[in-house]
C-alpha cells in the first residue's frame, strides 16, 4: 500500500504555532515604543509650529495673547496654552484613555524663548530624549 502525505501533522502545526507566538511577544514591545516614538515625534513637531504661530502673532501685536489659528492637539495629546502679553508656555498634555497615556515621556512644554522641557516623565528621561535632540 502507497501512503501519501497529503498535510500537516498537528505537531507541525503547533511547532510554527509557538515560533509565531515567540516573534509576537518578542516584537510586540519594539512596535508599541515605535509607535510610541513616532506620535511623541508628531506632537514635538505640532508645539514646534504652535510657537511659530504666537512668534508671528507677536511681531504684529507685540503680545501674545489672542492667537488665532492655534491647534487644540491630536488624538493623543491636548495642547494648552498659557499666554501673557510678554511670554507663553504651550504645554501638550496625553489624553486619558489613549495608547500614550503612560508613556515615558510625560508631557511636553515649550515657551517663548523656545525652551523645550518635559514634565509628569520617568525619573530616567531627559527631554533630549522625548524632543529628539
Amino acid at each position: 500500500m502507497h501512503r501519501s502525505n497529503r498535510g500537516f501533522t498537528l505537531i507541525e502545526i503547533m511547532i510554527v504555532i509557538a515560533i509565531i507566538g515567540i516573534v509576537i511577544t518578542i516584537g510586540y514591545p519594539s512596535l508599541t515604543e515605535y509607535m510610541k516614538k513616532a506620535r511623541r515625534t508628531e506632537i514635538a513637531s505640532l508645539l514646534s509650529e504652535q510657537a511659530q504661530i504666537l512668534e508671528r502673532h507677536y511681531s504684529k501685536s507685540n503680545a501674545y495673547t489672542n492667537a488665532t489659528g492655534l491647534s487644540s492637539g491630536n488624538d493623543f495629546y491636548t495642547i494648552n496654552l498659557v499666554p501673557t502679553d510678554q511670554s507663553f508656555i504651550l504645554t501638550a498634555v496625553r489624553r486619558s484613555g489613549s495608547s500614550m497615556a503612560t508613556d515615558k515621556c510625560g508631557d511636553f512644554t515649550i515657551n517663548n524663548t523656545g525652551k523645550r522641557d518635559i514634565v509628569n516623565a520617568a525619573a530616567d528621561v531627559t527631554a533630549k530624549d522625548c524632543w529628539g535632540r
